[in-house]
Formats: structure tokens, C-alpha cells, sequence
């Protein structure tokens, strides 16, 4: 064999021989990998032994954790309280002043009239880029409060900033909240926004099926007798006719009783309720400052407060709060989420209540019969665990918090400190002030201090502020002192709040 043939077949080998070489090594790297893998396996599994204990009820734990994590999380999606998100941008509301010119003119028969003007108007909204670049058309009826003479004034709104095309007219803008927005017309004077028209966005006409809306926004020129007298008479009007239809429905919290008669609650404690479910919470929080007792300003602040949103109801009538909210949020008079309307649905069918979570929340007698079942339910389901509750004069409290941020937080109060916390403020204030506590009322004080912020105790404190105020009302109509400011109509001093007498289911 020549020499060249022989150095061929020597390449062929050599080539061979790496070939195997390289297949050998990359099967040895393949196996160290695996053993490797397998290897941290078995220790992850040790450790998870070692925490858990044996491998079959490592198992099981890890397992259960897992659906518990799950459902946790379902539930939070599905909470029936929700934390409502508030937009930073907003300014709060800022401190109300009384009415700066009386009215000489019937200002519900005006505000009807300018309404009906304001139906032959048409406005539009412009989706022009983001929400900062769009633009709404606004029309406001102004009204001359000596005269009665109205003029329709036509704007344009765009990033909370109002723009009028009369330059005859002269505004100050106190507090931009879209078509309730508190505005005082400066020039010409004498004059207030008596009603007003606003274009809506797509998605607020998705849902509540309009173009735009005729709504009275609250201003401190509409802060007149007949307004506050109006929303009170009204609302009270409303609560009565509502119970008087739920006189066929059984209460849960009162086994044998309808929920027309049930003890637990008297018409003043739903007015009152209605009351402190519309009460601006950093407003209050403003005026409260922390104190249990009130001085005459804040009484007066807070008086203003409540008649501000009697105003609206008597302004708007069946309108009043109807467009405010959507379904990832509380609703309507009564403040009412989809998941809390859904207890109500299921709970309490023979009342009646609308499907539609829209026309449930928008018609303020269904609002109020929904409100009155959802209450008499979670004083029910709080009274399984805090027996004492029922008869303690302190249902309205509990039921009343729960109803606004969740049972949960209630329920634990209940079951770990007793009835006293009811009263957040003035329970902090006894136990700060003690010398000595048991380990028992330390662990309450440090939960009262550290949930002082939160919207159930704020909401507690709106209650027993808004009950306090009325009390002094009382007092000075029993004194023989007329009152002209009274929160709730038609009280005479026989007629102090007590809760109603239990009567039997009706048939």
C-alpha cells in the first residue's frame, strides 16, 4: 500500500477515535447533570419534610395550603367591602359656609322650572386623546334668588377646569366634583346654580343608558330652609314607606318579627344611617379632630355638614345620589356594593328587590328596603358570636359598621373586647386615661390606636356625633326652645328615640 493510502487511512481513524471520544464525554456530562438534579430534589424534599413533618403530610399540607391561598384570594377579589379607590388628583371637600343671601322666591318650584329649560338644551362630550385632553360641554340654569328670573349659561369643562362662554357671568369653582361640583357665582349677584346639565362619558353612558344628566349640585346658596326641610321630609317619607313594604319579610336577627317592626332599629336610626353613609369622611375627620365632645363651631360644621346633603336629596328628589358609583364600587343612596346587593338577593327574595344592581341602587325605595335587610343580616350573623348584643341598644353600632366596611372587623371586636369599643372615641380616651390595664384592655387600646384612621371606626365616630347633635336639638325643644335646625321633621318632645315596640310578623 502506497504511503499516501496509509496517512488516509490514519486520518479516518484518528477522526474516529475523537468522534468517540467527544460521544463518551458528552453521555458522562448528560448523566452528572441528572445526578445533579435528582439530587437537589431529594434535599428540597428533605427540607420540606423536616417543616411539614413526614412526606404524606407534607403532601396534604402543601396541598391544603394551596387551596387555602386560593381560596383566600378568591374571596379577597370577592370581598363584599372593598376599599374604594380615591383619586389623589381631587381636592377634598372643603369647609362648608353658611348661605351668603336668603332666597325670596319658592326655590323647589324654580329649580323644577330651570330642570325643564335645561331638557330642550343639548350638550356632548369630546373624547379627544386621554382623559386630561377630553372635553365636555356643560349648560347651567342660574337663578336670581330675589327675582326668580333664570338664564341657561353655556361652558365647556376639560381637566376640571370650567370655562363659561358668558363673560357677563363671574364664578369661583369651590370644589370641582364633576356634576355636583359646589360652585358660587360671584357676579351677577344674588344668584346661585340651580341646576345644571352634563355631558357624560362612554362609559358612564354604558352604564347608565344616557347621554347626560340634569343634576342640582350642592353650593352654599342653596343652603336654605326649604331645601333642608325638603330632603328630611322626604327621606323620612321614604324610610316609613319602605318598611311599611317590608312588613311581610321576616328579620333574621329578630326570629318571629318582620322587618317593618323588628326592635333593632326605629326610623331615626335609618335616617341616620343614611346620613353617616353620605357624610364626606375627610370632611368630618376635619371637624372632629379627634374630640368625643364638640364645641359649638363643630357642632355648627357639622350641623352644615348633614344639611348638605339633605339639600341634595331635597333638591334632587328621587335623582339625589342616583348616578353616582358603577359596579366596582358603592352605589346610590345607601351606598350599596353588587356583592353586598347579592346577600340581599339571595337572603331576602321576598322583598322584592330589583335584579338589576342599576335599578336596585338608582330608586331610592329600593335602595332603603335593601339597606334595611343587608343590616338586619349582618346584626344576625354578628349575634351568633356576641350573643349580648341583641337587647344592648347597641345594634344599630355594630350592624351599622359592618354594613359600611365588612363584618370581619366588627366580629373580631365583639369577640375580644365586648360591646364598649362601640364608642371608639370615648373608649380610647377611658383607657388612655387609666393608670393601670389588664393585659386584655392594653391589647384593646393598642387596637383602637392603631385602627383610629380606619372607615369603620370613622364611621362609628360619624354616627355617635350625628346621634349627639340631635340630642342637643332634643334637649332644646324640651327646654320649650323652638327649634328650627332639627336633622330629623315632625319630632315633638314626646317624641324621643326609642326603639320600636316588637310586634309579630305580619301575614
Amino acid at each position: 500500500m502506497c504511503g499516501g493510502c496509509r496517512l488516509m487511512l490514519f486520518d479516518r481513524s484518528l477522526s474516529s477515535q475523537t468522534f468517540m471520544f467527544r460521544l463518551k464525554f458528552q453521555r458522562a456530562l448528560i448523566l452528572l447533570v441528572a445526578f445533579w438534579l435528582v439530587s437537589t430534589a431529594e434535599i428540597g424534599a428533605r427540607t420540606i419534610k423536616s417543616q411539614f413533618g413526614s412526606n404524606s403530610a407534607g403532601a396534604v399540607t402543601s396541598s391544603s395550603t394551596s387551596r387555602k391561598n386560593i381560596q383566600k384570594s378568591s374571596k379577597a377579589r370577592n370581598r363584599r367591602h372593598r376599599r374604594l379607590k380615591v383619586s389623589r388628583s381631587l381636592k377634598p371637600m372643603p369647609a362648608l359656609s353658611e348661605a351668603p343671601f336668603s332666597a325670596d322666591v319658592a326655590l323647589l318650584k324654580l329649580i323644577e322650572e330651570a330642570k325643564s329649560q335645561l331638557e330642550k338644551e343639548t350638550v356632548r362630550y369630546f373624547a379627544v386623546g386621554g382623559k386630561s385632553s377630553a372635553r365636555r360641554d356643560v349648560k347651567f340654569a342660574l337663578a336670581h334668588f330675589k327675582t326668580g328670573e333664570i338664564q341657561i349659561v353655556s361652558g365647556v369643562e376639560q381637566n376640571r377646569k370650567l370655562t363659561l362662554d358668558d363673560p357677563n357671568v363671574r364664578l369661583e369653582v369651590d370644589w370641582w366634583n364633576g356634576f355636583n361640583s359646589s360652585i358660587t357665582i360671584i357676579d351677577p349677584p344674588y344668584t346661585g346654580v340651580v341646576a345644571m346639565l352634563y355631558a357624560l362619558e362612554p362609559e358612564r353612558q354604558r352604564f347608565l343608558n344616557q347621554d347626560a344628566i340634569i343634576y342640582t349640585p350642592y353650593s352654599s346658596a342653596l343652603l336654605q330652609t326649604e331645601l333642608v326641610e325638603a330632603g328630611k321630609n322626604y327621606l323620612v317619607e321614604k324610610i316609613r314607606q319602605a318598611r311599611q313594604e317590608l312588613g311581610h319579610v321576616a328579620s333574621r336577627a329578630f326570629p318571629g318579627m318582620s322587618l317593618a317592626n323588628a326592635p333593632g332599629f326605629s326610623d331615626e336610626d335609618y335616617f341616620n344611617l343614611i346620613l353617616t353613609e353620605q357624610m364626606d369622611p375627610g370632611r368630618f375627620r376635619s371637624i372632629a379632630a379627634g374630640a368625643w365632645e364638640f364645641n359649638e363651631q363643630q357642632d355648627s360644621e357639622l350641623k352644615r355638614l348633614a344639611e348638605r346633603i339633605l339639600v341634595i336629596i331635597g333638591a334632587n328628589q328621587e335623582d339625589a345620589y342616583s348616578f353616582t358609583g358603577n359596579y366596582a364600587s358603592a352605589r346610590g343612596l345607601t351606598q350599596f356594593t353588587p356583592m353586598g346587593m347579592s346577600v340581599v338577593w339571595s337572603g331576602y327574595p321576598q322583598a322584592g328587590i330589583p335584579r338589576d344592581f342599576r335599578e336596585a341602587t338608582s330608586q331610592h325605595l329600593n335602595a332603603i328596603k335593601a339597606e334595611i335587610c343587608l343590616l338586619d343580616h349582618d346584626l344576625a350573623g354578628l349575634a351568633t358570636s356576641h350573643s349580648a348584643l341583641i337587647g344592648s341598644g347597641m345594634e344599630m353600632y355594630a350592624a351599622g359598621a359592618a354594613y359600611n366596611g365588612g363584618p370581619k372587623r366588627v366580629r373580631y371586636g365583639l369577640e375580644n373586647f365586648g360591646l364598649a369599643w362601640l364608642h371608639p372615641v370615648s373608649r380610647l380616651a377611658e383607657l388612655d386615661g387609666r393608670e393601670t390595664l389588664s393585659n386584655l384592655e392594653r391589647k384593646e387600646l393598642l387596637w383602637l390606636k392603631r385602627n383610629r384612621g380606619h372607615e369603620t371606626f370613622v364611621y362609628l365616630n360619624k354616627i355617635h356625633a350625628i346621634q349627639r347633635s340631635q340630642d342637643k336639638l332634643s334637649a332644646t325643644r324640651n327646654a320649650g326652645v323652638p327649634d328650627r335646625n332639627s336633622l330629623v321633621e315632625g319630632k315633638t318632645p314626646e317624641d324621643t328615640h326609642t326603639p320600636a315596640s316588637p310586634t309579630p310578623l305580619n301575614p
